[in-house]
């Protein structure tokens, strides 16, 4: 009998011997070709207009930045909620939740929840990695420039670093 029982488990895993073709095998004619979307490349986008009063450009002391950096990327991005911004499986940014509202670092700067960090100084940072060479580059940048992506559109933030 347990032979019996285990001859007709093994034939019902077995593949079927005659299989039929499953309608998901092959494209339905009556859908066209498929919709192929380009989308626009950075360059391409247009400038987003501004969401607030705030300033795009600045100036930071060299010695303003060079404590923040001293601190650790940990201590900045703790004013912050984010998360990740895919468009399909390709990540594009880091999208701002909110802002810690005890927190006034970004007062005055055209900077919205909603927007998408995508680069800094031309650089992307979705790996912790690339956050890293960043952090590590703003040391003896001239300037940091945060390439944003706010809608269908796009703006730059861009801080000059004055003094030693």
């Amino acid at each position: 009998m347990r032979t019996l029982a285990l001859a007709f488990l093994l034939a019902a895993c077995a593949p079927k011997v005659h299989p039929e073709m499953s309608p998901f095998d092959e494209d339905d004619p009556r859908a066209g070709e498929p919709v192929k979307e380009k989308r626009p490349t950075w360059d391409e986008l247009p400038i987003a207009p501004p969401a607030t009063p705030g300033a795009r450009e600045g100036t930071i002391e060299r010695t303003a930045l060079v404590a923040t950096l001293d601190a650790g990327p940990g201590k900045l991005l703790e004013q912050f909620e984010v998360t990740a911004e895919l468009e399909g499986e390709r990540f594009v940014g880091w999208r701002l939740v909110a802002v810690d509202p005890g927190v006034h670092t970004f007062d005055g700067v055209d900077l919205v929840p909603g927007d998408v960090l995508v680069a800094i100084n031309g650089r992307s940072i979705a790996r912790p990695d690339e956050l890293q060479a960043v952090w590590d580059q703003l040391r003896t940048a001239p300037e940091i420039v945060a390439d944003v992506k706010r809608g269908d559109g796009k703006l730059q933030l861009r801080w000059t670093v004055t003094g030693g």
